[in-house]
């Protein structure tokens, strides 16, 4: 099958932009990432339209030139996307800026976090209800491989990042409904109807679970399956070369 190929340049985690060819529906998108350390051709997921078509814009418009990956962790991610670290500055702490926009979620549950995906990078629940996605920020995953052990205490903290979310999304909903509850002498009353909503809606959905097939995945190429649910994959590495 033919590719539609899009270039980006990492110079020490650098991107440049990509030419102007209408995208072909029929065909996968193939975006390749050239950096000082190799190259990485990326397949963008066509179920995610609005992170794929954000990402290709930021590509063909050259915004990711000269931006750096300013944030590494050992066995969870690697991100990159701020604009501002175009400056190159020594000893600055980057990662704040954003492109000035966000892009809704696109939280899908036939994606997960496996090593190599492709995600987005977000504020956090309490702020961010809506799960909304960085403009230009985004991550690829490494992570490591689970034993099975490991991948149930992951249930665990999934199932309470939902019940977490959960609460923030009552409140935001029940605060947007009725202005009046976000007065200081209405708080107890906004919890303990946003904690109803949790526990009616947990009740409904039952506990999440890490499917078998995805299982099988986490215990032999490893990843970071604490994020599912939580985040918009929209893409994964396709081929790695490394120089």
């Amino acid at each position: 099958m033919k590719q539609r190929l899009f270039t980006l340049l990492l110079l020490l985690f650098t991107l440049v932009s990509c030419g102007d060819k209408p995208l072909d529906p029929s065909k996968p998108v193939y975006v390749t990432v050239k950096t000082t350390m190799g190259d990485v051709t990326v397949l963008l997921y066509d179920d995610t339209p609005l992170h794929r078509d954000n990402f290709i814009r930021l590509c063909r418009s050259g915004e990711y030139e000269g931006m750096l990956f300013h944030r590494i962790i050992k066995d969870f991610v690697v991100q990159g996307g701020d604009p501002t670290s175009k400056a190159h500055e020594p000893g600055v702490l980057y990662g704040d800026g954003d492109g000035g926009y966000t892009v809704p979620a696109e939280i899908l549950p036939n994606h997960f976090n496996k090593r190599g995906a492709l995600i987005d990078a977000k504020e956090s629940d309490d702020v961010n209800p809506e799960r909304a996605s960085a403009g230009t920020q985004f991550c690829f995953v490494q992570g490591k491989k689970h034993t099975d052990a490991e991948l149930d205490e992951k249930e665990v903290r999934i199932n309470q990042i939902r019940r977490n979310w959960l609460y923030y999304k009552f409140l935001d909903q029940l605060k947007k409904e009725d202005p009046a509850l976000a007065a200081d002498s209405l708080e107890t009353e906004l919890t303990n109807r946003a904690l109803v909503m949790v526990e009616d809606t947990l009740a409904d959905l039952g506990p999440y679970v890490i499917p078998a097939e995805h299982r099988e995945v986490y215990k032999t190429v490893g990843g970071v399956p604490h994020l599912d649910s939580s985040v918009t994959i929209f893409g994964e590495w396709w081929t790695v070369s490394i120089s």
